[in-house]
């Protein structure tokens, strides 16, 4: 009897022990789907490279803009606002997003330390071009503002920026288009951009667009602008050669 207590506790335990070592053995498989879930990998590698020219040119009816009467802290946001859905400028589309969709190699990260501030009531800049990591918001106006930032890929936050704050730290580490705005003064709105990898732009005056350093091949151009949504041109670029590339967009 002594011998078979002691063989069903035996039997027992290693049951027990296959039973959690299954069910270790499929939450870690569940983790390993959910890490395996795809991202935008990028890899630099230093090579002579080409360089892509363009401009987006404004093909749509002229644009009026949209006057709001400001009825809250008018002295620093002053006593209206005209905004414009599509900015045109020299006949292009300024402040569009321009960027290499298909890339996966090249040259390293170099944008500018990703600030976004608040400047008489306005988002400054109102495109920010970030890459994945930390972004510092600041408060500039002697106003509270609330930055509102609505992300499906990153964390959604809303937080409170009274006058004089120190700057917040929000961490942004997925490629996505992020919606920012006030809720407090509802004609600020802007869009952060973290990009996927180092070449995206922003348009100039004129429409105008610069991308440098770009490796050899042929990749899948993309411009957005959110009120025009997304266009994209097959581009082939060669060792140190400009490519061309014209946009005509409209509405």
């Amino acid at each position: 009897m002594e011998t078979n207590s002691s063989s069903k506790r035996h039997l027992s335990a290693g049951i027990g022990v296959a039973i959690l070592s299954l069910a270790l053995g499929i939450l870690v498989a569940g983790c390993g789907v959910a890490n395996a879930m795809p991202q935008a990998g990028y890899t630099v590698q230093n090579a002579p490279g080409g360089t892509i020219e363009g401009k987006l040119l404004w093909v749509g009816k002229p644009e009026r803009p949209h006057r709001m009467a400001v009825t809250l802290d008018r002295g620093t946001c002053g006593a209206m606002k005209e905004m414009y859905d599509v900015q045109v400028e020299q006949g292009g589309v300024v402040g569009a997003v321009v960027w290499l969709d298909n890339i996966t190699h090249g040259k390293a990260f170099a944008f500018p330390k990703a600030v976004l501030d608040q400047k008489k009531c306005m988002f400054v800049p109102d495109v920010l071009i970030m890459k994945p990591g930390q972004m510092e918001v600041l408060n500039s106006d002697n106003v509270t503002h609330n930055v509102h930032i609505i992300a499906r890929n990153n964390r959604s936050s809303n937080e409170m920026m009274a006058p004089g704050a120190p700057a917040a730290t929000v961490t942004l580490m997925h490629p996505e288009n992020i919606l920012v705005r006030c809720d407090i003064h509802p004609w600020m709105h802007g869009y952060i951009i973290v990009a996927k990898n180092p070449y995206y732009v922003t348009s100039g005056p004129g429409g105008s667009f610069t991308l440098t350093d770009v490796p050899a091949g042929t990749y899948t151009l993309d411009v957005w602008q959110d009120k025009i949504g997304t266009k994209e041109q097959q581009v082939t670029v060669q060792a140190g050669k400009t490519t061309t590339v014209t946009f005509k967009l409209g509405r």
